[in-house]
């Protein structure tokens, strides 16, 4: 053991023992601290650095610590070489055994790789044997493929041969089917059947028989039906619905499928009956067939007078004609008239007509008479409010104002124009006090609406700046909150404060001067009420049942109907007495007759009978009624032979009020068997814009319509409420907003030469018409009125292209210009008030909302070119509002269309105020010119 002492700087660092001196490496364990064992490079230390203990000068005591430390050093030395060999021991140890791991992990390593490629091997010589395999497999399918093929092109082959066979075959029994459109065409369908049905489809079939028709009636006929009118002149075969929309040529079709089945299928005059609604439908068929058959044509009448020739009844005809005898009408009113002779029923009508002038319709109906809330909100608007002297109005409250002033002999204008700033305003009432000058009342019924009410300010604003005339206002919550009389004792206050002298007219006075129109409006609804009843076949028996299960919605309706049914009673008793009948009777005895084996009809024109009959047409069959349909059913029941050809559109059933029924038209296929529905679908009158608003009126509720034209044409919305009146027009026509708008547009359309048609849905106008001095009223009413104001102001030659209806009145019809009056509520629908006296047939709000939908768009597709919907922005139709929303419909820009120019030489210049509106009549011209 070597003890050597470490210098660092020359100064002594340490004393230790050299332990091991391995290649260039030398390791030193110290004896001040063996734990601490330092290995250092040989090379790098300096011969100083490493001084053996032996030259080291100590002392004693020094000598003694050292010998003491080398001792404790040889033994922590020995120790610490023990330990060291232990612990190379195991390090060689625990290499030795790294290292059999390492050779265990190679050998394993070894076996794996061996193993692995022995899987190779074998997956190698799996994929050759699947290779093989596949090979052969691909072989097989090339072969099998190949046999395929073969067995294809064989199967090819012989189907080419087989088309070619039944095409050939197809092609003969073509022929022979055009042979039989030729020869045989009413044995056409089934031959086909029969012969052609696996070789021609269905749809081949028809297509080539539409195809032989349409060239058969071009050719002798000298018109061209499309495919459509085709189909349905050749459908002779079971009974057949044709849902023919406006404009699609419902008549010819109806008339060439007669013609054909005349002068082609050989099927006997006296052997078709065509049978129509009114006298001058049917004349038309009658005058068409004429033209091309001259003597010899088909039975042609109305269902009336097919029950007249069955019946030939001995008893007077009790019938009202459009414009001669209403033989029917004065006996109701006979009847009527001996219950107002008496002194209680006279005092019972009384009481009924003024409660119900006084009613609040809008209560009755929220109540439970329809049974749509959805609806009912919707309509709203549309609900008759009637006031005691016939004004229509817009709500309650001003139906209760109107009353008031009504029983307090007060007279005043409705709605009367006031131009203001550009804007047509029409304050609700208008009580003239002297000339130019009065007290205005409004109803602010939708108080609590933001904008309402800055309108509502704006208004009192417009009256505080006109001095002459005093403003009188309320709103629903004073009517709510003190119920009528206290409303009218308020509206009382208001008014004397102010002049106006307030002295209620006994009730025998208000029934005086309503007496007219109450007995009018009481006729008119059981005279409607009875028809009804008689539509239906009531018997007295019958309607008193109906009555007594009746669940009334008013002590009005109550009385009303315990009225009618004595009335009802009356007039069937009078039938009998005086041995007279109407239509209605006539047709329950001619169907009656007919089920008894009766079939003979015998008319001027010729005798005919219901059993010898094959083929029956039916024209607008969308008015069916259960009377008509209890005739043909009798005539199905005598002659199961006969075809029914029924031709009508359900968008134009619009007479449900005269008893029409829908559900005949809906319900087709079940009353009739075998059947089938066809479709005319393409309108010839209207243009593109016309057909498809029409479509959108009616969206979802059939098939549309197509147009035929390829002209756009227009619609236009007339907004009266923009309209700005030039300051001759303000004077020609003072507060008159109509007349010279309708001018402005009559005007322009005279001007391109076309026709014009104005449309209306009542026989009465909802809009201030001044007639002024220029004329009189017409006393055909207020729609003829109108004409003649409009006509006044026209050249003498032009004045023929203007005409004027009702909506009801002009189906059928169409002008190349059409003007519609008045889409605005309480027309567009029209609810009238004595709908609920006809509660017991059915009728609802709905159902009347879904028929006045129809006869808007009856009304809209009158016009051939172009459409003119007049209303106003916050009074608009319902309808109208609907279909603005599913399309854009232009508005009316008036600089297109300017005033009537007249035939006035001299101009008057007037330099002042603008009646109605604000400002000084002169400025500085300064404002105008450019800085």
């Amino acid at each position: 053991m070597v003890f050597i002492g470490l210098l660092v700087n020359h100064t002594i660092f340490g004393v230790g023992v050299i332990i091991e001196i391995k290649d260039k490496y030398i390791e030193i364990c110290f004896i001040d601290d063996p734990e601490r064992i330092r290995i250092f490079k040989i090379e790098s230390l300096d011969d100083e650095v490493f001084i053996p203990t032996k030259n080291l000068s100590l002392n004693a005591e020094q000598a003694e610590r050292i010998a003491e430390e080398q001792r404790k050093l040889h033994a922590k030395c020995q120790e610490h070489a023990r330990l060291e060999q232990q612990r190379r021991e195991q390090e060689r140890l625990r290499l030795e055994a790294e290292r059999q791991e390492r050779e265990r992990r190679l050998e394993e390593e070894q076996q794996r790789r061996e193993q692995e490629r022995l899987r190779l091997e074998a997956e190698r010589q799996e994929r050759e044997r699947k290779l093989e395999e596949e090979q052969q497999r691909r072989e097989q399918e090339r072969l099998r493929l190949e046999a395929e093929r073969q067995e294809r092109e064989r199967r090819l082959e012989k189907e080419r041969q087989e088309r070619a066979r039944r095409q050939a075959e197809k092609q003969i029994l073509l022929n022979s089917l055009k042979n039989q459109f030729e020869q045989n065409f009413l044995n056409a369908h089934n031959f086909y059947q029969t012969h052609c049905s696996k070789y021609i489809l269905l749809e081949e079939y028809q297509t080539e028989k539409s195809n032989y028709v349409k060239f058969w009636i071009k050719q002798h006929l000298g018109s061209e039906p499309d495919l459509e009118q085709a189909a349905a002149i050749g459908a002779v075969e079971g009974h057949i619905q044709v849902i023919a929309r406006a404009g699609s040529g419902k008549t010819s079709t109806l008339v060439n499928r007669a013609l054909f089945l005349q002068k082609h299928c050989g099927v006997a005059p006296n052997e078709m009956l065509l049978l129509a609604f009114n006298r001058k439908a049917a004349e038309e068929i009658r005058e068409r067939l004429a033209s091309q058959l001259h003597d010899s044509i088909p039975h042609v009448m109305t269902f009336h007078a097919l029950a007249y020739a069955l019946v030939h009844p001995e008893e007077s005809l009790l019938f009202d004609e459009p414009d001669g005898a209403q033989s029917k009408s004065r006996a109701l009113q006979s009847v009527i008239d001996d219950y107002l002779r008496h002194p209680d029923y006279r005092q019972e009508i009384r009481t009924v007509m003024m409660a119900h002038f006084r009613e609040d319709w809008e209560r009755i109906a929220a109540g439970g008479y329809d049974k749509s809330p959805e609806a009912m909100l919707r309509y709203r608007r549309s609900l008759p409010r009637e006031g005691l002297d016939g004004t229509y109005l817009k709500s309650f409250g001003e139906k209760v104002i109107a009353d008031f002033l009504f029983e307090h002999n007060i007279k005043y204008i409705y709605e009367l124009n006031f131009w203001w700033n550009g804007v047509n305003y029409r304050p609700d009432f208008t009580v003239f006090t002297g000339d130019k000058q009065g007290v205005i009342i409004e109803y602010f019924g939708l108080q609590g609406d933001p904008d309402y009410d800055a309108m509502s300010d704006k208004k009192r604003i417009y009256w505080q700046n006109h001095p002459n005339w005093r403003l009188v206002e309320f709103s629903p919550s004073d009517l709510k909150n003190q119920g009528r009389q206290g409303f009218h004792a308020l509206l009382k206050r208001s008014l004397e404060d102010l002049g106006i002298t307030c002295n209620r007219l006994s009730e025998e006075e208000i029934w005086h001067r309503i007496k007219n129109r109450a007995i009018d409006r009481f006729t008119k609804a059981v005279v409607g009420f009875i028809q009804r009843c008689r539509k239906l076949s009531f018997t007295s028996e019958r309607l008193t049942k109906i009555i007594e299960l009746c669940h009334y919605t008013s002590d009005v309706e109550r009385r009303f109907l315990e009225l009618a049914q004595i009335f009802y009673q009356s007039y069937l008793e009078r039938l009998q007495a005086t041995g007279d009948e109407d239509f209605d009777g006539l047709m329950q005895r001619a169907a009656d007759i007919v089920k008894s084996g009766q079939t003979v009809f015998r008319r001027k024109t010729g005798t005919g009978d219901l059993k010898l009959i094959r083929y029956v047409f039916i024209d607008e069959y969308q008015d069916f009624s259960k009377l008509f349909h209890d005739l043909i059913q009798a005539v199905r029941e005598q002659n199961t032979q006969a075809y029914f050809f029924c031709v009508g559109d359900d968008w134009q059933a619009i007479n449900g009020f005269a008893g029409s029924d829908l559900q005949f038209y809906r319900n087709f296929v079940q009353f009739f068997q075998p059947s089938r529905k066809l479709n005319l679908s393409t309108n010839y009158r209207s243009a593109t814009s016309i057909v498809d608003i029409g479509n959108t009126l009616m969206q979802g509720l059939g098939t549309p319509a197509r147009a035929y034209k390829n002209i756009l044409g227009k619609v236009e919305i007339v907004d009266l409420e923009t309209f700005e009146p030039t300051q001759n027009e303000l004077e020609t026509h003072p507060r008159d907003s109509l007349t010279p708008a309708v001018l402005r547009l009559v005007n322009k359309a005279i001007k391109d030469n076309k026709d014009i048609v104005l449309l209306s849905r009542k026989n009465s106008l909802p809009w201030y018409v001044n007639y002024g001095e220029r004329q009189s009223k017409s006393r055909k009413g207020a729609l003829d009125s109108f004409l003649q104001q409009v006509r006044s102001y026209l050249p003498e030659n032009s004045r023929h292209k203007v005409t004027i209806s009702t909506a009801h009145k002009y189906k059928g019809l169409e002008k190349t210009v059409v003007i519609v009056l008045d889409a605005v509520p309480g027309s567009y629908p029209l609810l009238h008030p004595d709908l609920m006296f006809a509660r017991i047939f059915g009728d609802s709000i709905e159902r009347v909302v879904g028929e006045e939908r129809r006869l808007f768009y009856v009304t809209l597709t009158r016009a051939v070119e172009h459409l003119f919907i007049l209303t106003e922005t916050n009074n608009v139709s319902p309808f109208l509002e609907e279909l603005k929303s599913r399309k854009t419909i232009p508005l009316l820009n008036w600089a297109d269309y300017p005033p009537l120019v007249g035939s006035t030489q001299r101009i008057t210049v007037k330099v002042g105020n603008q009646a109605g509106r604000d400002g000084n009549g002169t400025y500085a011209i300064k404002d105008l010119l450019p800085p």
